[in-house]
């Protein structure tokens, strides 16, 4: 009889009592190794994020804002994704609901954590190993001031967690769990699985390094044991690992808007060759999600074979002959374009009294003097590619 084969994601923190004694204060750094595997209630103020997380749920800027040494506060840093997320924003959508879901029922599946030994100057004395979405759903009850109904009302700025247990590999866990997820974008799973492919491998956990300095396939477990560690098949582990073949403005472009690996996989598979194709494939798929999207967060998801016809006309345009040469375009035309139409989909969204308050800081607020510097600097630039453009044009 063939062995049963067990996926490593089935054998996450096996042995943990989730409804063991240890609920109540939070463990002093004498007790941890006596409360490993039990339930504590942490305060949201003493636990953070793993800045080597694969998964990015806050926006860039706040994300280094976590990294950054000195008090750490998540309700400020609640308060700022709140104040700066544009209408519609999915991740904020997405952790709403699910903090209304806490706030109803309460926290079913803990978080899990590991302690740090010493804690950190900012006050910070555990690491969420899985469960980052759940702590940040309680900080933003926290900061909107809302309560946690279990019975009685309870305190959302106290956390849920399981302390895990010495020798776990942390990184596979924290990669299994958010792999296995379906709203995680196709570039972050896809860097999972690479990740986790070096973790398990035992080389440079967590974090592959850069290509100038990959190692040799005789270095890393084969992608076959990687597959059987997720009870995945080898063919859905190539459609996700070949995201990384999409250029790297492509890249950006499906981590900025939450792309979903099934969503983009025509692109992936017939435009590898066509970078610049690749960012109009993607650019008209948002286009089409955000048509799409209402105020009651209609489901976000495009029809496959949309995306399949989409593909099949651009690249029936691309082999079309031409009665003139194609122009080689320089290499960063296409990033620039991109970039232009990413700040104007920006602006757009910005109301007309968003503009006018935004005038006023950046014009009284001594904070932004340089961001007006960096303003001036772009008008001439884009005066003179502009006049560049109409002698082109004049010279036809």
């Amino acid at each position: 009889m063939a062995k049963k084969r067990t996926g490593l994601s089935q054998t996450l923190f096996d042995g943990i009592d989730p409804y063991g004694k240890g609920v109540g204060e939070p463990a002093s750094a004498g007790e941890q190794s006596d409360q490993t595997g039990r339930l504590l209630s942490l305060p949201l103020g003493i636990v953070r994020p793993d800045p080597e997380q694969p998964r990015r749920l806050l926006p860039a800027n706040l994300q280094s804002a976590l990294a950054e040494q000195g008090k750490y506060d998540p309700v400020i840093i609640m308060k700022s994704w709140l104040a700066q997320a544009p209408k519609g924003d999915a991740k904020l959508g997405d952790l709403r609901k699910l903090a209304d879901s806490i706030s109803r029922h309460g926290l079913i599946n803990p978080i899990s954590v590991r302690p740090l030994d010493p804690p950190l100057s900012d006050g910070t004395q555990y690491l969420i190993i899985t469960g980052e979405r759940r702590y940040w759903a309680h900080v933003l009850l926290a900061a909107e001031g809302r309560q946690i109904q279990i019975g009685e009302q309870a305190d959302p700025g106290q956390v849920q967690a399981l302390l895990a247990p010495d020798g776990i590999s942390i990184r596979a866990h924290q990669l299994i769990e958010n792999i296995v997820r379906e709203d995680i974008n196709a570039v972050e799973k896809a860097h999972g699985m690479v990740a986790l492919r070096y973790e398990l491998s035992g080389v440079n956990p967590g974090s592959p390094p850069s290509p100038a300095k990959e190692l040799s396939t005789s270095e890393l477990i084969s992608w076959t044991e990687v597959s059987n560690a997720l009870d995945i098949s080898k063919r859905y582990r190539i459609y996700v690992t070949s995201v990384l073949d999409l250029s790297d403005d492509a890249q950006a472009i499906v981590t900025e808007y939450n792309l979903a690996e099934k969503t983009i996989r025509p692109i992936v598979q017939k435009l590898k060759k066509y970078p610049t194709l690749q960012v109009e494939a993607l650019q008209q798929l948002v286009g089409w999600q955000r048509e799409n999207d209402s105020e009651e967060g209609v489901d976000r998801a495009v029809n496959n074979k949309s995306v399949t016809a989409l593909v099949n006309r651009l690249l029936v345009r691309e082999n079309r002959p031409m009665s003139q040469p194609r122009i080689q375009t320089a290499p960063n035309t296409q990033i620039f374009s991109s970039n232009v139409s990413r700040t104007i989909r920006f602006l757009k969204e910005l109301k007309q009294e968003d503009l006018v308050l935004v005038a006023r800081d950046l014009a009284l607020d001594q904070t932004y003097k340089g961001t007006v510097e960096e303003l001036q600097d772009l008008q001439t630039k884009i005066d003179q590619i502009l006049q560049q453009v109409d002698t082109y044009r004049s010279d036809d």
